[in-house]
């Protein structure tokens, strides 16, 4: 049976006149992938944010628990037991700086050690050919794709047992999105589990294990993955469903919205 690694119970959170999450319960558990699926304002990140611990000031988790390998939240534990690859992740280097100087500075602030090789290993992992140039480079200068891969690779280096993935495909062609999931399932294989944001259901059904569904600020569904299409599923899900067969519908009867990542 799978290790629990983080457990989220009853969790509702809010400003003072607004509630953004209701009863948000789900495990993640030991080298799994879970996706929280739904679309823009349904408290997906929110949700990210109170497991990391990093809510706005003005947001306060009003009830319920998580934990963390069966133990309460420290601040040790960011960066260490669980780290993110954020959104758009152009906006997260600083241009000023080279890939290697804030790759250094995020190691050293985790406390984990830093070398060369090490770096140049990680950023091999995830398959960034020429690593010492991409050390070398500004922010600027690589593309987005490859500034996505960057984040996945300090992730590694961070030897984060969990890792919360938020729209990592989202600023992505349909040829980057491809790479990112295939690399998004290789932390699995090294042990990793995987909290993945998206709001879309074929990107969710490429490669996680158990979908969430998030429906304003609420869990209305859950489920393995193989079950999305079990006359059970919630009438969001069957929504959800029913707009991405609409989306990939075309002449040739070809599925695109299958699964295009390798398992």
């Amino acid at each position: 049976m799978s290790e629990k690694l983080i457990s989220i119970n009853n969790l509702s959170a809010g400003t003072k006149n607004n509630q953004i999450l209701y009863n948000i319960s789900f495990d993640i558990n030991e080298c799994e992938i879970v996706c929280l699926l739904g679309q823009s304002g349904s408290g997906k990140t929110m949700t990210a944010l109170s497991i990391l611990n990093m809510l706005p000031l003005n947001v306060m988790q009003t009830s319920g628990s998580i934990l963390y390998d069966n133990k309460p939240f420290n601040e040790n534990m960011r960066g260490s037991f669980i780290s993110m690859i954020m959104q758009a992740p152009a906006s997260c280097f600083d241009n000023v700086f080279t890939i290697g100087a804030q790759f250094k500075d995020i190691l050293l602030s985790n406390n984990k050690e830093y070398s060369i090789e090490k770096v140049c290993a990680a950023l091999e992992k995830v398959e960034l050919k020429n690593p010492q140039d991409i050390l070398n480079s500004y922010p600027f200068q690589l593309s987005g794709g490859m500034l996505q891969r960057v984040m996945i690779a300090i992730a590694l280096s961070l030897e984060s047992k969990v890792i919360i993935a938020d729209e990592p495909t989202s600023d992505l062609d349909i040829t980057g999105q491809k790479e990112i999931i295939d690399l998004i399932l290789k932390l699995k294989k090294e042990n990793k589990s995987v909290l993945m944001i998206t709001h879309n259901l074929a990107v969710a059904k490429s490669c996680a294990d158990k979908i969430a569904v998030m429906e304003q600020g609420r869990i209305v569904d859950i489920f393995n993955t193989d079950e999305l299409l079990s006359e059970n599923r919630h009438k969001y899900t069957k929504e959800l469903i029913a707009a991405n067969n609409w989306l990939y519908a075309n002449k040739w009867n070809i599925d695109l919205g299958e699964n295009y990542a390798e398992m």
